[in-house]
């Protein structure tokens, strides 16, 4: 799957658009710190942005945003509260000016529409490259077509959720993610916000119990306190 890189601190959003470009075969990456929006891009070679404005707005983040512009030739999206003039943003290069209340499924249209305007126009723009069938790290293999992951050819016995949160994590890898992070790109808005930590900390604990050696001195999967979690080994395309 293709990345995007969201920057905002609302919750709620990060879980809508996270849910619909997943239906698209995008990875959303959320980060609530523009100081991270660079390294995020980077490491999983981003092929758009969206920025909520309502969250960082154009005057404070505007020298950000054009060097950003200067720096990625991919679609850039701006998400406004309607009471932003959109001419600066426009002026500094973004693609697009969306005003609040934001109709998710318009926005990925919006954001696909653009994403072939640049691979049209740019056909050498490096992309993430196709998803491989089967991931290995240290002796587990995970088979997607199967959806199902191996040790020694033995059914390691990961439910359907905890598959799909091991998989995110090592698509994300390194890259710390929190609850919140976990629960907008695992569960969606399928989840009951009561219970939001909680839920990440067992299906992460079900996880350990059947992929680590020791559950509690993990080697894959690694807490960072206050914070949340990260996969921290060499996982590849397996040739098997």
């Amino acid at each position: 799957m293709q990345h995007i890189t969201l920057v905002t601190n609302q919750l709620r959003l990060a879980i809508e658009l996270s849910q619909a470009f997943n239906d698209q075969q995008y990875f959303v990456d959320t980060t609530d710190d523009p100081r991270q929006v660079y390294s995020v891009m980077h490491q999983k070679q981003s092929v758009g942005l969206l920025w909520d404005l309502t969250a960082f707005p154009f005057t404070q983040y505007q020298a950000v945003l054009r060097d950003l512009r200067h720096h990625y030739q991919v679609p850039i999206l701006s998400l406004a509260d309607g009471l932003v003039d959109p001419t600066p943003i426009f002026q500094a290069g973004l693609d697009d000016y969306v005003p609040a209340p934001w109709p998710v499924p318009e926005l990925v249209a919006r954001f696909e529409q653009k994403q072939h305007l640049y691979e049209r126009l740019t056909p050498l723009h490096s992309t993430q490259p196709p998803t491989k069938d089967r991931v290995q790290f240290a002796d587990v293999v995970i088979d997607r077509q199967k959806y199902k992951a191996f040790r020694n050819d033995q059914d390691l016995g990961l439910t359907p959720k905890e598959l799909k949160l091991l998989l995110y994590l090592i698509e994300h890898a390194p890259q710390v993610l929190s609850r919140s992070q976990l629960l907008a790109g695992v569960w969606g808005d399928q989840y009951d916000i009561s219970e939001t930590s909680r839920m990440v900390d067992i299906h992460i604990s079900h996880l350990r119990d059947k992929i680590e050696a020791d559950p509690k001195h993990p080697d894959y999967i690694q807490t960072v306190r206050g914070f949340g979690y990260h996969f921290v080994a060499d996982a590849s395309p397996s040739t098997d």
